[in-house]
Parts: C-alpha cells; sequence; structure tokens
C-alpha cells in the first residue's frame, strides 16, 4: 500500500532524477518518429491524387499540427485541424478522401498497436482493468447503453442520407485506393510505418534512461503496451491519467508504482510540451488563418469552400 504522500514524494523524487542528456535523446527520436508517421500518411494522400502536387510540407505540418492539438485537447480533436488544413492546400480534394486517409492510416497504427498489447497481454502480464472490456462494461454500464444509441444513430443517419452516403463511399475508396497497389502500399507505406514503431521503441528505451528504470527490451514492449491501450480510450488529452494507471500495472514488479507514474508524468507532459510548440509551428508555416479557422469551424456552420490561399 502506497500512502498519497508517499506517492507523491516518489514521483517528485523520479522527476527530479531524471537525466536532461537521455531526455534530449529520447525527445529528437520522439520527432523522428513524427516524421516517419507523417511520410506514411503522405503516401496515402498523394497515391489519393496522383494528378496534383502534393508536397511533403503539407502533410508533414499538417500531421504536426494534428499531433500538437491532440497533445492538448481531448478525443483527437487534432485530426479535424489535419483534415482541414490538407482540405485546403490540395485542390480539388473532397473531406471524404481526406478523411479516408486519416482512417486508413490510424487503421495501419491500431494494427502495430494491438499487436504489442497482445503479446504483452499474452505472456501474462496485466494492464489493468481497462484491458478487459467486459470489466470496463460492467463496471459502466452507461457505455453499452452509449454505444448502442449511437449505432442507432448511426444506421437511420445512414438511411436518411443514402444517396450522400454513396458519393461520400466513392470518396473514400479514392482514399483507401493505395491498398491496391500492394507494391506502393509496402514501399510507402508499412515501411515507413516500421520505422516509425522502430524510432518509438528506441525514444521509450531513452525515457527509460532518462528516469533511471531498466531500459531492456521487455520493459519497453510493457511501456508501449500501455501507451496504445490508453490510446484506445482518448477521453482526455493523450490519454493522461490512463496511461499513468496502465504503467503503474505494466511495470509492477519491474518498477515501483511512484516510479511508474513519475515515468508516465515526465514522459508524457515533455512530449506534450514539445508536440505543442512543434505543432504550432507546422502549422503557422504551412497554412493560413484561415485554414485553421475553416478546420475547427463545426460542419453545421462552415460556408462553402473557398480557393486555396496562394
Amino acid at each position: 500500500m502506497h500512502t498519497l504522500p508517499a506517492l507523491v514524494s516518489g514521483v517528485a523524487h523520479t522527476l527530479a532524477g531524471a537525466s536532461l542528456g537521455a531526455l534530449a535523446v529520447a525527445l529528437v527520436l520522439h520527432l523522428a518518429k513524427i516524421t516517419a508517421e507523417a511520410r506514411s500518411w503522405h503516401a496515402i494522400v498523394s497515391h489519393a491524387y496522383p494528378d496534383r502536387d502534393v508536397r511533403f510540407r503539407t502533410t508533414l505540418g499538417a500531421f504536426a499540427g494534428a499531433v500538437g492539438a491532440n497533445a492538448v485537447l481531448p478525443a483527437r480533436v487534432g485530426e479535424a485541424l489535419r483534415l482541414g488544413i490538407v482540405r485546403r492546400r490540395v485542390p480539388g480534394s473532397s473531406v471524404a478522401t481526406i478523411a479516408s486517409t486519416i482512417v486508413l492510416e490510424t487503421a495501419i497504427e491500431l494494427v502495430f498497436g494491438l499487436a504489442v498489447i497482445a503479446a504483452v497481454l499474452g505472456a501474462g502480464r496485466s494492464l489493468g482493468p481497462i484491458a478487459a472490456p467486459t470489466a470496463l462494461v460492467a463496471a459502466h454500464p452507461a457505455v453499452l447503453a452509449v454505444a448502442g444509441a449511437v449505432t442507432v444513430l448511426l444506421a437511420g443517419a445512414a438511411f436518411l442520407g443514402r444517396r450522400r452516403l454513396r458519393r461520400a463511399a466513392a470518396g473514400m475508396a479514392r482514399g483507401m485506393s493505395i491498398v491496391r497497389s500492394p507494391r506502393r502500399f509496402f514501399r510507402g507505406v508499412v515501411v515507413w510505418k516500421l520505422v516509425a514503431w522502430g524510432l518509438r521503441l528506441a525514444a521509450v528505451y531513452w525515457f527509460l534512461t532518462a528516469f533511471h528504470l531498466g531500459a531492456g527490451l521487455w520493459a519497453v514492449l510493457l511501456v508501449v503496451a500501455a501507451q496504445n491501450l490508453a490510446a484506445l480510450l482518448p477521453l482526455a488529452p493523450g490519454g493522461a491519467g490512463t496511461q499513468q494507471a496502465a504503467l503503474a500495472f505494466a511495470l509492477a514488479g519491474t518498477a515501483s508504482v511512484a516510479a511508474a507514474v513519475g515515468l508516465g508524468i515526465g514522459m508524457q507532459a515533455s512530449t506534450a510540451l514539445v508536440d505543442l510548440a512543434v505543432g504550432t509551428v507546422a502549422v503557422a508555416l504551412v497554412s493560413s488563418r484561415s485554414d485553421v479557422r475553416g478546420a475547427l469551424r463545426p460542419a453545421a456552420r462552415r460556408r462553402p469552400a473557398l480557393a486555396p490561399t496562394p
């Protein structure tokens, strides 16, 4: 058992003892990971619009901007910013097509994340009650009720808007067209995802080193599994709180609760600050004020799109 004062003291000790050199290396690797992820998404977008000049600068800026927004906003609101910037920077593009490129990129990321979680759980390690969906529903019956209501609403909306849905489906198919070219899909998307995941594992290694925790491969996988589990429920910005709880369970027996929570706080706080700073600069470089306002304005109040600002 840990009393609150003892836990707070242990967390503070972990944060105060961090190695700034190792932390800097971890953050550089983290930024490199974001660049590799953006390159993967760029391949999807450029394949959807082969006749347009889709610059990597645009997709990188939009991707970094979304990462920065998601670091401080809940429910992955930053994805709307990513969509809006590219929609306005690529002439003739559609919301449905750009949205489907984001869905495809996110789905691939999810596959990698679930594979790591499955490997950790398969090895008999616990990531806490949140890792069991049945336990989550049992503890919060409202989750099931909300899921049912959302399903009914989506089914009704699909029936009423079936004509528009068919047009949107055509745009979505275009956004995912790269999967019909296996070689390009592998070289342009999967390879860059593998690079990004290699950089992510390396960054976590250096975060563990910075906070003086065991930095073996197994510890790295435990941390990544906890991060991905927290990302499945993005109720708070960056999975704050959920990530620290998952880390405490994942690293049980490897590190104290205070050390695990300190790692989670230090890692999340440092990456969030870097993500926000880099994302803000990236958005400023690749978009105009109208791009940002248009991306974040509710769809119901949005006016017809104007021609992109030169």
